[in-house]
């Protein structure tokens, strides 16, 4: 696990400036606290720097890495978990390993199938290859977009690096605000790829490579989701059984380690599975550890204790501080460089500190959600059509009840969830999911916003939507949103979070629900093996029923959430006002604050729940409070500008 940086004046091929490709690479310095390493190529304009968080090949890993001549280099973050079987193919075709590391083999099978050396790969990884001889720079990331990879092209130079905070160490790229993506920020409530939340710099989309060759730039997709195949013919017992193998698979690669290896266990089926599977492939205990909350309404620790003593696991507890996670929220942006408003990010990283004092690596058991339709959005789409046919003076009752009911500071209380559905009705499926999980919807944007940035948002709100749709033609509601909510969703808020929560600690989190052999299959699975009527994640509960008990099957979802409706009130509000208020809102620019003030009294006076937009807001104003942006007079230049595109 590392974290990569790189420069290629790919036009004048000068060389790179050295001190600012290592002032790069030390300002991700948390990704790889054990060695660094850099390889500069003067006469082609080529610059790599890594990070190591050595966990594979301890004694020879070190990066760059290098083929047997060392005309091909290679700098790469993550893990490749098939690379037993690889080495072992490669060797056996005369390839000769310098090292143990699992990163090497990416170069060998590059030398054999040349960028479609990806496809061979399973595994989490964002890496950049040069090939000295065909002046050829190859960079990409992993099918799921576990591993994150942002690049900038300016002045005939790429610019690349594991996060937005390198790219700004380096003094030729501008510090300007995206209007574009804080646009999609407020309403998704992180910045969908390919956007980043600085103008004219991107991510590499998940599943994507791109190459430089001779000044020719071409990005190309090498995978995606099979939600538009024809679903599998199978029983129920036959998928059953074909899950379990894979899973099973799945988390025996993950186990791939020259370092002990832990996981995290909330409580929750998928975690729990991911503990039961890698206790079963162990020889020895296994060691998990999970996160307390003293708000009971928010807390699973008792149910992840009680799990851990039928696991005879090595159990380890972390009580969470509301008090200590206070005084993380004024640093959220050097832990996150982009803003993201998923409060869940900080017991995370509690809980990956924690871990990081004895460990390298953890299992976890994000993904599950995303494949079973495991998220309350699903069953009530199956009832919004009920909804749609009541009479009108029946809706206006709905919503004054709504408005009339007084917020509560509990999980996912009742008059929150009857307000956020209420905010869907009326729109497409598509959109309307997202108003569901979101904060502001386009009305309250044109409240909130100044009008001179409204001028400059060219886009519309939801056209990644309609640009993942347009790909490929997915034929049901249902799979178009499994489709989105991965796309749009796991890959730009649950994985962002995991991974720069955990490697902000130097943790690496693998995932054995995004392992691609899973995602294929599952994807292919008839939609009622994963929603059967208004039971979810049907399939998975049915195959959890052989490994883990009732109790935690059958007991109601629990997200990893905290109490931002009460901390708001309380012991936030301070911090809240400061940057809401009409001094510092009109010095910035952005919004309005008129607006901003009633959202923020009808909060404090208990007449409305507006956490989803506050938490949204404060966030963001964190954000820009360190790093601020100037901003621009026009929209975002577009991703692909310059670009061949094959899909």
């Amino acid at each position: 696990m590392c974290g990569i940086v790189g420069i290629y004046n790919y036009t004048t091929n000068e060389p790179a400036n050295r001190q600012i490709l290592e002032k790069a690479t030390w300002a991700i310095a948390h990704r790889g606290p054990d060695e660094f390493g850099y390889h500069f190529d003067d006469k082609n304009g080529v610059a790599l720097g890594s990070r190591r968080l050595s966990i594979i090949d301890l004694s020879t890993g070190k990066q760059p890495l290098f083929n047997e001549d060392n005309s091909i280099s290679l700098v790469g973050n993550g893990e490749i978990y098939n690379f037993p079987d690889l080495f072992e193919e490669l060797t056996s075709k005369g390839h000769k390993f310098k090292t143990r590391s699992d990163n090497e083999a990416i170069i060998h099978l590059y030398e054999i199938y040349g960028t479609k050396c990806v496809e061979h790969l399973n595994g989490m990884f964002a890496f950049a290859l040069w090939d000295e001889n065909k002046k050829l720079l190859f960079i990409a990331r992993d099918r799921m977009g576990v591993k994150p990879l942002y690049y900038a092209l300016q002045n005939n130079s790429i610019y690349f690096c594991s996060e937005l905070k390198g790219l700004l160490a380096i003094p030729e790229i501008k510090r300007e605000l995206n209007p574009e993506a804080l646009n999609k920020y407020l309403t998704f409530e992180n910045i969908p790829s390919p956007h980043s939340i600085i103008k004219n710099i991107f991510k590499l989309e998940a599943g994507n490579i791109l190459t430089i060759q001779n000044g020719h730039i071409k990005k190309e997709q090498y995978w995606d989701l099979p939600l538009d195949l024809p679903k599998l013919k199978i029983t129920e017992e036959e998928a059953v059984e074909e899950f379990e193998r894979l899973f099973s698979q799945s988390v025996k690669r993950r186990l791939l380690s020259d370092v002990p290896v832990g996981v995290f266990l909330s409580g929750g089926i998928d975690s729990s599975l991911v503990a039961k599977f890698m206790a079963e492939h162990s020889s020895d205990k296994i060691r998990t550890f999970s996160i307390g909350f003293h708000e009971k309404s928010f807390d699973e620790s008792k149910i992840a204790m009680k799990f851990a003593k039928e696991l005879n696991s090595e159990h380890n507890q972390f009580l969470f501080d509301s008090k200590e996670c206070l005084n993380l929220i004024p640093n959220l942006a050097s832990l996150v460089d982009e803003p993201l408003s998923d409060a869940s990010i900080l017991p995370t990283y509690f809980l990956s500190h924690f871990a990081s004092k004895q460990l390298k690596v953890c299992l976890g058991g994000d993904g599950g959600d995303e494949l079973f339709a495991g998220y309350q959005i699903f069953p009530v789409h199956k009832l919004i059509g009920l909804y749609d046919i009541i009479p009108r003076e029946l809706k206006k009752l709905l919503l004054f009840m709504a408005n009339k009911m007084p917020p509560r500071e509990t999980y996912l209380s009742f008059p929150f969830v009857l307000k956020q559905f209420l905010r869907g009705a009326g729109l497409s499926t598509e959109f309307r999911m997202f108003a569901w999980m979101g904060a502001y919807l386009d009305n309250e944007k044109k409240q909130l916003l100044n009008p001179n940035i409204q001028d400059m948002i060219n886009e519309n709100t939801f056209e990644d939507v309609r640009n993942h749709l347009s790909k490929k033609f997915i034929s049901t509601d249902e799979d178009r949103m499994l489709y989105l909510i991965s796309k749009l969703y796991l890959t730009d808020d649950v994985l962002v979070k995991v991974d720069r929560a955990s490697m902000f600690t130097s943790l690496e989190v693998r995932a054995p629900f995004l392992d691609y052999t899973i995602q294929d299959f599952v994807a292919q699975l008839p939609y009622d093996l994963k929603l059967s009527r208004l039971t979810s994640k049907y399939l998975l509960k049915k195959m959890a029923k052989k490994h883990i008990p009732n109790y935690i099957i059958n007991r109601k979802k629990q997200g990893f959430a905290i109490p931002v409706t009460k901390w708001l009130k309380h012991e936030l509000k301070d911090t809240l006002l400061h940057y809401t208020s009409k001094s510092y809102i009109d010095n910035q620019g952005l919004f309005n604050h008129d607006f901003i003030e009633k959202i923020v009294q009808n909060h404090l006076n208990e007449t409305w729940d507006n956490k989803k937009l506050l938490w949204n807001l404060l966030v963001f104003q964190i954000w820009y409070e360190k790093y601020k942006p100037s901003i621009g007079s026009i929209g975002e230049t577009k991703p692909d500008k310059g670009l061949t595109v094959r899909v």
